[in-house]
């Protein structure tokens, strides 16, 4: 289970994606690359309802997401992850559970595929996600990694967005998707600890910090597309 940390996420117009990378790469911090870049896949479960989303859309302080998350190609997600990522008041933190998803099988469906994934979770983990969830949508998009030189803030950078509707597909939609639009997301993440530094680093930042959520996001393109 992580800790509680800040997590801070800025909106990059394609314009000004440059002048973000030279601002992290030469800020005082010294942020270097963490990790090699990779594609992130997560898909989010959630009530028929959209009862997750409509939290995560109105700010309510306590919120939370179910997503099983993967690396890679987004039909081999073998080693994926459940991730209950839970906020509150300003702070996040997961709990994490191995939650394969075996999407490879030709003509699977999604409540094969997720009978096969509940059936390997242990008991805490079936009961945070309850019942009642279904597969509503999957975001893919690539992600660079920095951590600053003190190691005390961890920054991504996320570009090629998109999302693949899942809400009306008895089997997974890994073909047909949406781009989210013609942006970056930076990220910026610290441990509570470490508030102060994570202030006075958004203090030099060209932009202001804004609410963003992909899955809301994701969702209202699906929407309005």
């Amino acid at each position: 289970m992580d800790e509680f940390r800040f997590e801070v996420k800025i909106p990059i117009p394609m314009t000004q994606a440059q002048k973000f990378q030279v601002w992290l790469k030469t800020h005082p911090l010294l942020f270097s690359t963490h990790y090699a870049p990779r594609v992130v896949n997560s898909l989010y479960l959630d009530s028929c309802d959209l009862a997750m989303y409509e939290t995560n859309l109105n700010g309510i302080s306590e919120r939370k997401k179910n997503r099983i998350r993967w690396y890679g190609d987004i039909g081999e997600a073998n080693n994926a992850k459940l991730e209950f990522k839970l906020k509150k008041s300003g702070k996040g933190r997961k709990i994490i559970f191995d939650a394969p998803l075996h999407l490879e099988q030709e003509n699977s469906s999604w409540r094969s595929v997720l009978r096969d994934c509940y059936s390997q979770l242990p008991e805490e983990g079936r009961i945070i996600l309850g019942n009642g969830v279904m597969p509503i949508l999957i975001c893919s998009y690539s992600r660079e990694y920095y951590v600053s030189a003190c190691q005390k803030i961890r920054a991504t950078i996320d570009s090629n967005i998109v999302v693949y509707d899942q809400r009306y597909s008895d089997r997974p939609n890994l073909i047909n998707f949406q781009p989210l639009g013609q942006y970056y997301l930076l990220e910026l993440k610290a441990a509570g600890d470490f508030e102060d530094e994570l202030s006075a680093l958004m203090g030099t930042c060209p932009m202001i910090a804004s609410r963003h959520s992909k899955y809301v996001t994701g969702i209202r393109k699906l929407i309005w597309k």
